[in-house]
């Protein structure tokens, strides 16, 4: 496939990843390079079908020859992801824009680690040959499932029902399972990185990721870059709230709901009827004072543009969580600076997106592979 791996192909396909089509001359103010140098840069990634010219739409219907702007092909390259949840495989197929051309999800049975990236490895197989697509195009798979980045680069402190699996190596031990490039960061990040290329955070330089899952993670980026940190352990926000005492995470809730008489393993399985109901509404209640508190310790140490919030806890309870932070005047005491903005995720409902993401982050973007 069509490798991207100049400094400046990496920083223009960044920039029309976030501001969509553009002129040459504003790729030429926006990146603080020459015409001359756009031109050349243009010219080359046009002849390798990563670029295409986009008919202006400010200019039609007016007279003279159409201006036409430079932008990323939806067909320049594809990725695959692989998400793993508690009871669900989850993968699906992207092109470089992000769009969602095939999924496809299977309950798991079975979670030893072949049996769960055996199915995986066939899923993605099977919807490369639906789509008709060449796997020479993709610039790789993503994985991505729950647990805690450790020293040892490509192993994660797993979640309980991950427990078993073996220590693992992303390009040894999972590529096998796809045949093309992988790369693997836990949920929370992987999910960030869906908002930042494909979601509500394609314009925001600076942004920290709140994801609430069964667990809580958390991502920074900075200057539309993730920062990973020292051995990827950036913005672990789950560590601030111990286990052992209540705190505003999913697997929580099942605890709570479990001691009130209602019994659920997934997420998913609560019925509408119990999430607007009392035990729910004072669970949440308390959650949004946590997180407050965790707003406040985020900006005191990144103070990003927003905040955004995420992750698997349902659409009434994320709402509601985001909406009321965002209608709070102040974070807390002596916090005298301005408010984030609080925004709603947009790709969290598809987490198998964020795991996509990451070929498409560390393929196109200035980062360090993953």
């Amino acid at each position: 496939m069509n490798t991207i791996t100049k400094q400046n192909e990496r920083r223009l396909v960044t920039l029309l990843r976030s501001k969509g089509p553009i002129t040459r001359m504003q790729i030429s103010e926006l990146l603080s390079v020459q015409p001359s140098t756009v031109t050349r840069l243009v010219n080359d990634l046009f002849m390798r079908d990563i670029l295409e010219e986009v008919a202006d739409p400010e200019r039609s219907g007016r007279r003279g020859f159409p201006s036409k702007l430079v932008g990323l092909r939806a067909d320049s390259f594809y990725s695959a992801g692989v998400f793993v949840d508690p009871g669900t495989l989850f993968t699906c197929i992207v092109d470089s824009h992000g769009k969602l051309l095939s999924e496809e999800s299977r309950l798991i049975v079975d979670r030893n680690f072949e049996s769960v990236f055996g199915h995986a490895g066939r899923m993605i197989d099977r919807q490369i040959l639906d789509l008709g697509l060449n796997r020479n195009a993709f610039i790789g798979c993503g994985i991505s499932y729950p647990g805690q980045h450790t020293n040892k680069p490509g192993k994660v402190l797993r979640t309980t029902y991950l427990a078993e699996w073996p220590d693992i190596d992303a390009r040894t031990d999972l590529e096998p399972f796809f045949d093309m490039p992988v790369h693997q960061l836990n949920d929370a990040k992987s999910a960030c990185l869906a908002e930042l290329l494909f979601g509500i955070c394609k314009p925001i330089h600076n942004f920290c990721y709140i994801w609430l899952s069964y667990g809580i993670g958390g991502a920074a980026v900075i200057r539309q870059n993730l920062y990973l940190g020292e051995r990827m352990v950036t913005a672990e926000f789950g560590g601030l709230f111990p286990k052992s005492q209540p705190r505003p995470s999913g697997q929580d809730l099942l605890d709570t709901l479990a001691q009130a008489g209602h019994s659920f393993t997934r997420l998913e399985d609560i019925p509408d009827a119990l999430l607007s109901g009392p035990v729910v509404q004072a669970w949440v209640d308390r959650a949004i004072g946590q997180l407050r508190w965790l707003s406040l310790v985020i900006m005191r140490t990144f103070a990003p543009e927003a905040i955004v919030i995420g992750g698997r806890l349902g659409d009434p309870i994320l709402d509601r969580i985001c909406q009321e932070l965002g209608q709070m005047e102040t974070l807390g005491e002596d916090y005298a600076i301005g408010m984030p903005a609080f925004l709603r995720a947009e790709t969290d409902h598809k987490p198998q997106l964020g795991a996509a993401a990451l070929p498409v982050y560390f393929g196109t973007s200035i980062a360090e592979p993953a």
